[in-house]
């Protein structure tokens, strides 16, 4: 066994040093060249859930469709939560009506205050229940956040699910983020704001792109720093994934 957990951490150890080694022909042709590869992402994403235990009335989009921000992507069979709304507003009523009767019984010294102060407790209460019922109402539909795109689907309408339940994966697909790995030494020139292009294969087309942050920290064996850019122009056909070269220079350098 020990032998193995030896092997096993010898071999991890052999395949880090050749994807490390693997990377510094990399790093040495972008030092002479300014290329680097990249590969785009959307800034805003996230999977939405389900907040309750139900079946799904309605789950319209599918993968590739686009959406607005408010827009209800998802709703649930909420008749129990209703109907539960119903009764604790109907339990509210009831409870400001005998406050009611007892401060006009307290007026004419017909109650006692353990009365008054119990009928008002009771009111807290009823009022506490139906602002429960209400946000619980409220989990019966999903609205998007932001506006954006499906790119995951992974329920069907009128499926049971259970609360915590994956529904949709989306993205904002209006602002997208370059992420690429640059040479430590051109923190010398390198830093937010830096205006440069980036070429991507898959439309064959170049776009405007702006430095936004550098990473925390960089890495000792490949003296390698990770960049976060945006894309300045139209995304106008861009998806996530979609890769290819940024053309970086230092300011001052022949084009």
């Amino acid at each position: 066994m020990i032998a193995e957990r030896r092997h096993t951490y010898s071999f991890r150890c052999s395949l880090l040093a050749v994807l490390i080694a693997a990377s510094l022909p990399d790093m040495a042709q972008a030092e002479e060249t300014g290329e680097l590869r990249v590969q785009l992402s959307p800034v805003r994403q996230t999977v939405l859930s389900s907040e309750i235990s139900g079946k799904l009335t309605e789950l319209p989009l599918r993968e590739g469709e686009t959406f607005k921000q408010g827009q209800r992507l998802a709703a649930f069979d909420c008749s129990v939560q209703r109907a539960q709304l119903t009764r604790s507003e109907a339990v509210q009523r009831g409870a400001q009506k005998k406050l009611d009767v007892a401060k006009r019984l307290d007026a004419l010294g017909s109650i006692s205050q353990a009365e008054v102060a119990q009928t008002q407790a009771d009111l807290a209460v009823a009022q506490a229940e139906s602002g429960v019922s209400r946000a619980m109402l409220k989990r019966c539909t999903l609205d998007a956040p932001f506006a954006g795109r499906v790119s995951q689907r992974m329920a069907e309408r009128w499926q049971h699910v259970a609360e915590g339940t994956e529904l949709l994966a989306i993205y904002d697909d209006s602002v997208y983020q370059l992420e690429l790995i640059v040479p430590s030494a051109w923190l010398t020139w390198l830093k937010a704001g830096l205006d440069f292009e980036v070429a991507l294969d898959e439309t064959g087309q170049r776009y405007a792109a702006q430095v936004e942050r550098l990473g925390a920290a960089i890495d000792p064996l490949s003296q390698s720093l990770k960049v976060f850019a945006r894309i300045t122009g139209d995304t106008a056909g861009l998806l996530p994934g979609m890769s290819g070269v940024a053309l970086l220079q230092a300011p001052g350098e022949d084009s």
